[in-house]
């Protein structure tokens, strides 16, 4: 089993040195990604899947085809007939209607968690944590088919349960084409993220506070009782899928997207029986906000031969954000049963859910975007099962953008409160900064 994992993440580190030494070699002759739902003096681009591809409509091609050995399109043109004194050879061209970039960005963060006098896996960690080191590449052909690969180095891999000491590795985070039909609407195949989370619309690079919601991140390992997340993660599988983009003129744009993926955890290489996890998605875009609500259903097996499980999850996800001049409001529910047909069990509920809301200060520095200041209330229970395992979250936070420098710094402290029965002392602080590559 050793081997195998690191050859794969041999592999992986090969492929990002790869892509790494690519964008020293042409990353000034390659133009930055555009920002994508979000002005763009103020937030750096999103990663990106959130990318879909461009309309059916081909561009004209360029009139002369490009050298694929010299840095793909954005190498030298090459002469259409072969060079005198040569072997009569033309040389290896590479379609002129292919367009790639790279792009990526590095979080890191400064945290410290209060010392529980209890319990010693809760605090006595304090210290910088690399939130995401991702590189990746998207490109398209024709402008009918889309692809995007991104690796991330900031995996934290822990061995068990509350473990305080985790590992860094490297993981795939995306491996996905997108093949447009007609307009907007395309079918996606690979391995992606499924619009159920409602902070799958929320690209790392837009969001406000330094942390997800918990209800999506869960309780991490040192910062308090560690708990999953509520939401699925990434899988491999296919969906059609019709993403509007915000309205240009002001109206309401619809989407939707349907998806049959395998239902195992998202490090998996294959599923965990027969049975896909299936997935609906609608969603309404409006000028700088938006609206969705998802559904999913997995029949998962869990555990190892021969004690092997059934359990079947039931999910089912609203979300929203809306953008008033300086005011900008953002929630999101999830609520999920779990049904045991092996064992024949009691049910299992658990709710998850939170609301944030975020005001621009007319302050600025020379260079900076607005300071951003909000506050965000989150909430998690995992289980129904367990009556003392509910957890709530308070939380304020700022921002400040750099432009020009594609960086942002984010500032937040949160209260966490447990319920009686097992309540911790676990307050923290965080301080972040951001680069977009």
């Amino acid at each position: 089993m050793l081997p195998m994992r690191m050859t794969r993440v041999r592999g992986a580190i090969v492929l990002a040195a790869a892509i790494s030494a690519a964008i020293l070699a042409f990353g000034p002759r390659l133009a930055l990604a555009d920002p994508a739902g979000a002005p763009a003096a103020d937030r750096p681009d999103p990663p990106a899947p959130a990318a879909s591809p461009l309309p059916a409509a081909p561009e004209p091609p360029p009139p002369e085809p490009r050298d694929a050995t010299r840095g793909g399109v954005n190498g030298p043109a090459l002469p259409v007939h072969p060079p005198e004194g040569g072997d009569g050879k033309a040389p290896l061209l590479i379609d002129a209607r292919f367009t790639w970039q790279p792009f990526g960005y590095l979080r890191a963060q400064y945290i410290t968690v209060q010392d529980d006098p209890s319990v010693a896996f809760v605090g006595r960690s304090d210290g910088f944590e690399l939130q995401n080191a991702r590189i990746g590449v998207r490109g398209e052909l024709d402008r009918r088919v889309a692809f995007v690969v991104a690796f991330d180095g900031a995996i934290d891999e822990r061995t068990q349960v509350n473990t305080p000491q985790g590992k860094l590795g490297v993981g795939l985070r995306d491996a996905f084409a997108d093949v447009a039909l007609a307009g907007q609407l395309a079918v996606r195949a690979g391995f992606f993220q499924a619009v159920v989370d409602p902070q799958a619309l929320v690209a790392d690079t837009a969001r406000e506070l330094v942390d997800q919601p918990i209800e999506s991140r869960g309780m991490r390992p040192t910062e308090g009782y560690q708990t999953a997340g509520l939401p699925p993660g990434r899988s491999i599988g296919a969906a059609i899928r019709l993403d509007p983009g915000a309205p240009a003129d002001g109206g309401v744009g619809l989407g939707f997207e349907l998806a049959v993926q395998n239902g195992a955890d998202e490090f998996s290489s294959n599923n965990d029986n027969d049975k896909p996890a299936v997935s609906a998605a609608v969603l309404a875009r409006l000028p700088r906000s938006w609206l969705m609500a998802a559904a999913r259903y997995n029949p998962r097996t869990v555990g190892d031969l021969p004690f092997r499980q059934d359990e079947n999850d039931l999910q089912g996800t609203v979300g929203l954000r809306i953008a008033l001049g300086p005011v900008a409001l953002d929630g999101g529910a999830i609520v999920q049963r779990t049904t045991f047909p092996t064992t024949g069990g009691p049910s299992q509920d658990a709710y998850g859910g939170h609301i944030q809301v975020m005001v621009a200060l007319p302050v600025s520095l020379p260079g900076t975007s607005p300071l951003w200041v909000g506050y965000r209330f989150g909430i998690l229970d995992p289980s129904s099962l367990v009556t003392t395992d509910r957890v709530m979250e308070h939380t304020a936070g700022a921002v400040l953008g750099l432009p020009r420098y594609r960086m942002r710094v984010q500032l937040q402290v949160v209260h966490v409160v447990e319920q009686a029965a097992r309540e911790l002392q676990n307050d923290r602080a965080q301080l972040a900064a951001e680069l977009v590559l």
